[in-house]
């Protein structure tokens, strides 16, 4: 089996969770390992440049339409803390935070609209695209790199408090909270798998050729 073909299969979702606040925990090269991440996940590619008006204020000024911001184990830690000393119930989002080694923001930027719900025109629906691709990209690399990860929707971390806590625009929409879990001491957590893997079927179930 190839080495693509190797860390395709081996990918999987697992969440790691722990009532209370585990060791800070960062691996050796952890700070090469994150950005060799982000630079497979920069590979993916996108139709649209994102909206030049939003790259224009922004400090990050890729015309991608995706970013991602990082947590570091400490980071998450804190945010953890965040959560317990506001009051905000966050569930499995804070057991996580207790054990992670990072926390990446992955957000899109949107087209600009005069409407107050977000259009899902095509530009946007092709930046959301390039935004998954990028993040299966980072995914991928954090599995080859022995990174245990999960793809959350991000929960209460989508909430507008968070995005100015994190130092994410406003106008930009969080696509995936992607959790990496690597050398967590696990005696005292809780693990769980991703529900549906291997469930999707074989190519017959959601594919097919056609003759014309």
């Amino acid at each position: 089996m190839s080495i693509f073909k190797t860390i395709l299969s081996k990918r999987r979702t697992l969440k790691i969770l722990s009532n209370s606040s585990l060791e800070i925990n960062q691996p050796e090269n952890f700070s090469n390992d994150i950005n060799e991440m982000l630079e497979l996940a920069g590979k993916a590619p996108f139709h649209y440049p994102a909206n030049t008006k939003a790259v224009e204020q922004h400090q990050l000024k890729s015309i991608a339409p995706w970013r991602f911001y990082v947590l570091d184990s400490k980071a998450c830690r804190d945010l953890a803390a965040y959560y317990l000393n506001h009051k905000i119930e966050g569930g499995k989002i804070v057991q996580m935070l207790n054990c992670a080694t990072a926390l990446i923001q992955a957000t899109w930027i949107p087209e600009e609209s005069d409407s107050k719900e977000r259009e899902l025109n095509q530009k946007n629906i092709e930046h959301i695209a390039a935004t998954s691709a990028a993040i299966q990209n980072l995914l991928l690399s954090a599995t080859e790199k022995e990174y245990e990860n999960y793809w959350s929707s991000g929960g209460t971390l989508r909430d507008e408090n968070f995005k100015t806590l994190l130092k994410i625009p406003k106008n930009e929409q969080l696509l995936g909270s992607i959790f990496l879990f690597k050398d967590v001491d696990t005696a005292n957590t809780k693990q769980i798998k991703g529900a549906w893997r291997n469930k999707q079927g074989k190519n017959k179930d959601y594919a097919t050729f056609i003759n014309i």
